[in-house]
């Protein structure tokens, strides 16, 4: 029973993070005049995330979908302004998709 509530407790934080980090990333980006495609991406994934957490307690299964499409959104968008820059940081990339990924296995697990 402990473990559950820690679990997602857990999960809660990490997802509101990368929700709210990218959120603000992009944000930062659009009030900078910088709307490519990349940024673009960002938002509307931070967003379809967000959407997911905060619908998490009423629909587990739609949370899991929207998270998963959200978050591919914004790995995807995070690599499209990198290749656009030409300054691609894979490890930065690797960590992102990691991170996402295990927030997915977290909600799943939950």
């Amino acid at each position: 029973m402990l473990n559950s509530i820690i679990l997602g407790i857990l999960t809660i934080v990490l997802a509101l993070a990368f929700s709210l980090l990218h959120l603000a990333a992009a944000f930062a980006a659009m009030k900078q005049k910088n709307y490519s495609l990349g940024n673009k991406c960002i938002l509307v994934g931070s967003c379809l995330t967000s959407l997911a957490l905060a619908i998490f307690y009423f629909v587990p299964v739609a949370t899991i979908l929207l998270w998963i499409v959200g978050s591919s959104i914004v790995c995807y968008g995070a690599y499209w302004n990198g290749r656009q820059k030409g300054s691609l940081n894979i490890s930065h990339h690797i960590v992102r998709v990691a991170l996402a990924i295990l927030i997915t296995l977290l909600f799943i697990l939950l």
